[in-house]
């Protein structure tokens, strides 16, 4: 079956068969739709036939990652989420929510508009985000920390709720004055997990910081000012030239020029 197939069957499935479908942009693990149900636009999620294994634990099937971004959304606090999260036990699973308004800042940046100037404004602003995020610490009651799983060699007595895959393709803007843009949220939290707050670097530095360097100062300084806390960068750089390397033997970029600066970057620790 095609995504569109899949995806109107789940409509049937949840009563409403005749439901207006238009898909939105995919991500590697999943399918997303923009859908009419109750009169309410929504946004439904159910896992690709050919989705990414989990980074942290390959052998986590799609359903537990669609469950644990529910338990993670509920967990949030002070950070803008898809609000009204429903797991529905379809065949396949599938997730619906509201729609946070805006575009994503990885489309707006790769469609030209934003600058050196904003997309430092914007990684300002998503250090607050995720300085915000961290402030949620793992529970010390097993039952309660449960909800999801801790993330390898963490420290429990130190683990922060982590998105796991914070980037710009993953945090909605919308303009604001002048060319300047606002963040308005975070979606796509199916690599939630509790670990130590350098892990939730990680994302940005290997995806827009190893070729736009004063991006990071400008998204460090809007994480220490949120939450006054120091981030060990050396840390942050050891993580980061780890999963570098990870990804250029198991999912190498398509890229020749992103590879080479990738190889440079770790070449460079």
């Amino acid at each position: 079956m095609t995504p569109e197939q899949i995806a109107r069957s789940l409509c049937k499935q949840l009563g409403a068969p005749e439901a207006p479908l238009v898909q939105a942009r995919d991500g590697r693990e999943h399918h997303l739709f923009h859908v009419v149900l109750g009169g309410e636009p929504r946004l439904l999620k159910f896992a690709r036939a050919d989705c990414l294994p989990d980074p942290y634990d390959a052998s986590r099937p799609p359903d537990a990652r669609l469950r644990a971004e529910g338990r993670a959304i509920q967990l949030a606090r002070d950070v803008e989420v898809p609000s009204d999260y429903q797991i529905h036990e379809t065949t396949p699973l599938c997730s619906t929510m509201a729609v946070i308004p805006g575009t994503t800042a990885e489309i707006a940046y790769e469609a030209g508009r934003l600058d050196e100037e904003g997309l430092n404004a914007v990684c300002l602003q998503m250090g607050r985000t995720l300085a915000a995020l961290h402030t949620r610490r793992r529970p010390g009651n097993p039952a309660d920390a449960a909800a999801l799983p801790d993330l390898a060699g963490a420290d429990p007595t130190n683990a922060r709720l982590l998105h796991l895959d914070f980037h710009l393709g993953n945090v909605l803007i919308r303009p604001a004055l002048a060319t300047r843009y606002a963040v308005m949220g975070v979606v796509d939290w199916t690599c939630a997990r509790w670990g130590p707050p350098e892990a939730d670097f990680v994302e940005m530095q290997v995806s827009v910081f190893t070729t736009n360097p004063r991006a990071r100062g400008a998204f460090i300084t809007g994480y220490r000012r949120y939450s006054g806390l120091a981030v060990d960068l050396v840390e942050v750089e050891r993580r980061s030239a780890a999963e570098i390397r990870r990804r250029l033997v198991e999912d190498p970029p398509d890229d020749p020029v992103l590879t080479r600066r990738w190889k440079d970057w770790v070449d460079r620790r």
